[in-house]
């Protein structure tokens, strides 16, 4: 018994606090009181260097005030050092009288960011600064001799998917986007420039990379671009730092820069070809020679687009967005015509080479204004989202840029390509190369609330010349299809489709858009064996050969066509008995018109035959002089037209 006496007093103590004796080891430790809210903190001087500046760790605000002596200006600096990566809202409140700068360093000494867009008075902010470990911010007057109190705000949330993250001015710090995925970004202020770089899928049939290998340059480098996010303010390993892109500055220039096309408009034939006529001896058609001297060139050869991409940017109050797309080598793809303030884009059919796996997107604010009152506009409160998909035309679509020649979409001999007409006043060029003399028929499809036209055109001649419509469509209204028909091509041919001109308060602009439904042009095409006419044959010196009894066949369209047949008999030593028999069509009443042509290259009619009997034929009959003439075909009554029915035209000679 006595050696259990001590027993019960323990097992009583036991029972009576079973907390305190069963948990003693495991007792956790007082929390403290539950922090609610943004510390509020009190500047601290000295805070004028990187190594004085206090810790921001969680949201704070911090009242301070910046010193007044120009001869020795103040700067407060702050450290932003999160427990886990976050996305810090900086924002620091205007100074009576004075100009707050705000600036971002991703180390002492390594700036990566500078705000100063609001001007005197007012807050400046930075609403999206990514901090995966720490960064640094500093406060400062941008004038010497001004200064007084502010406050200092930030706010940190957690990094979401699918936003991006400043600062990614540099293809370096680009934020990764895939396609089919929208991302948000703001333009915060007026130098701010957000890169997004986008990885392409590899080309159906392509070889995969071998391992440790790049699917893409990625630059100069040479190294493979890697899809994750790098630690703040340090390249990726083996990369370097690539140089600022171009257009960075911040220095409004005296007048806003406009975009220009400074390339040439025309591609040469190679060298040493010479012209070659076309058959019957029309006026050839297809891309002049380069001659030494006049500085027109054909531009290097280039492998052709095979991805066509969808981007959609929406719009951001008060700013007028511009987009580029750029290389891999940061060589540019694309960039946006000039917009208006506030509205977006929806670019259809941007081309990308077979060759780039990846691509950056860059997304800033353009200028506004003249001179003086030249600015860029910015808005720190309203996200703008960017969106970037494959087109469904696939290998049909066509490829922007197209608004220039020499960057024309490729036709094939027989086939379609679909494209769009976006953004307003979006020009469309597309190429046939043909090994033979060919005849095409183009027709593009009607689309909504679009009123669509349809041009040959040809290229400048030589430098400082001008390209040449030379046949133009535009019979159809909104909705309604245009067509060309018999347009003869050997070698080169280019074709223009874009919104009609239409006068809107006084003036005459090309403004239709749709981006949602595309366009279909098709072509045809069958070999020139000289039945069919040559157009455009609308002008004498572009009249199409004819052979004396040899039936030729032609058609009234478009609208007001006019078809010229040229008919050599310079040679004949007397004059010549001629019947001319033009058969009708429906719908138009053909007019038929014999012309002699002088030697200083103008008409003298000298017969006619325009009864206007409906589809009856008109007959010329001519007893013709040595010389050269030129007979017309046109509606008698110059206003119907007729894409579907031919009318044939022979000349025969003797009674």
């Amino acid at each position: 018994m006595r050696r259990l006496g001590w027993v019960w007093p323990c097992a009583l103590l036991l029972a009576g606090c079973p907390s305190s004796c069963s948990n003693k080891g495991s007792e956790a430790p007082d929390a403290g009181p539950v922090v609610t809210g943004p510390e509020q903190l009190n500047e601290k001087e000295p805070n004028d260097r990187p190594e004085q500046a206090p810790t921001l760790a969680r949201d704070a605000t911090v009242s301070a005030s910046l010193g007044a002596d120009p001869s020795k200006p103040d700067e407060d600096w702050y450290r932003l050092a999160p427990d886990s990566p976050r996305v810090a809202d900086v924002t620091v409140s205007g100074i009576p009288g004075g100009n707050v700068v705000l600036e971002v360093f991703d180390a002492p000494g390594v700036r990566s960011a500078s705000i100063n867009s609001e001007g005197d008075g007012k807050p400046e902010r930075f609403p999206n600064l990514y901090v995966e470990r720490e960064r640094w911010v500093r406060v400062a007057s941008a004038r010497k001799g001004t200064g007084g109190a502010y406050t200092l705000e930030v706010r940190y949330h957690v990094p979401e998917d699918g936003v991006e993250r400043e600062p990614n001015d540099r293809a370096v710090d680009a934020t990764p986007m895939q396609l089919g995925q929208a991302v948000a970004g703001f333009l915060g202020h007026a130098g701010d420039e957000d890169w997004y770089r986008l990885e392409l899928p590899e080309p159906a049939g392509s070889t995969p990379s071998e391992p440790g290998t790049a699917p893409d340059s990625g630059g100069a480098t040479g190294a493979a671009p890697s899809t994750e996010q790098p630690p703040t303010g340090q390249p990726p390993e083996g990369t370097g730092t690539p140089p600022p892109p171009p257009g960075s500055s911040e220095t409004a220039p005296a007048t806003p820069p406009e975009e220009t096309a400074n390339a040439p408009t025309g591609e040469g034939n190679p060298a040493g070809t010479g012209t070659q006529p076309q058959p019957g001896g029309s006026p050839q058609f297809q891309v002049p020679v380069p001659v030494p001297g006049q500085g027109l060139q054909a531009p290097p050869p280039e492998e052709p687009p095979a991805v066509a991409l969808k981007i959609e940017l929406t719009g951001i109050e008060g700013v007028r967005p511009e987009l580029s797309v750029l290389s891999a080598a940061e060589a540019p793809l694309f960039t946006t015509p000039k917009g208006k303030e506030g509205e977006g884009f929806s670019l259809r059919n941007i081309g990308v080479r077979s060759s780039d796996r990846v691509v950056y997107l860059v997304v800033k604010s353009g200028w506004t204004g003249t001179g003086k009152d030249a600015k860029r506009g910015f808005n720190s409160e309203k996200p703008y989202t960017l969106t970037v998909s494959l087109e469904e035309a696939g290998a049909n679509a066509e490829l922007e840029p197209n608004d220039e020649l020499y960057k024309a979409t490729p036709l094939p001999v027989s086939g379609f390509k679909e494209g769009f007409l976006s953004p307003k006043g979006d020009i469309d060029n597309f190429v046939l190369k043909t090994t033979e003399p060919v005849l095409a028929k183009v027709e593009v499809s009607g689309v909504e609330r679009v009123d669509l036209e349809l041009s040959v055109v040809q290229p400048p001649e030589g430098e400082g010349q001008k390209e040449t419509v030379l046949q133009r469509a535009n019979d159809g209204a909104i909705k309604e299809p245009e067509r060309l028909n018999n347009v003869a091509c050997s070698g080169t041919c280019y074709f223009r489709v874009q919104g009609a001109a239409r006068k809107v308060e006084g003036k005459w602009v090309r403004d239709y858009e749709n981006a949602e439904q595309p366009y279909r042009l098709t072509i045809t095409t069958v070999p020139d064996d000289g039945s069919q006419e040559r157009e455009p044959n609308n002008t004498p010196d572009r009249a199409t050969e004819l052979t004396p009894g040899k039936a030729v066949r032609g058609t009234i369209y478009p609208l007001k066509d006019v078809d010229y047949y040229r008919l050599d008999l310079s040679d004949r030593p007397v004059r010549t008995p001629l019947k001319a028999t033009l058969l009708g069509i429906l719908k138009v009443d053909v007019g038929l018109y014999l012309h002699r042509l002088g030697e200083d290259g103008k008409l003298a009619l000298v017969q006619t035959s325009d009864r206007a009997k409906g589809d009856q034929p008109e007959v010329i009959r001519y007893s013709a002089e040595p010389g050269v003439y030129i007979l017309e075909v046109r509606d008698a009554r110059n206003r119907e037209a007729n894409f579907q029915d031919a009318y044939q035209l022979t000349v025969e000679e003797g009674e």
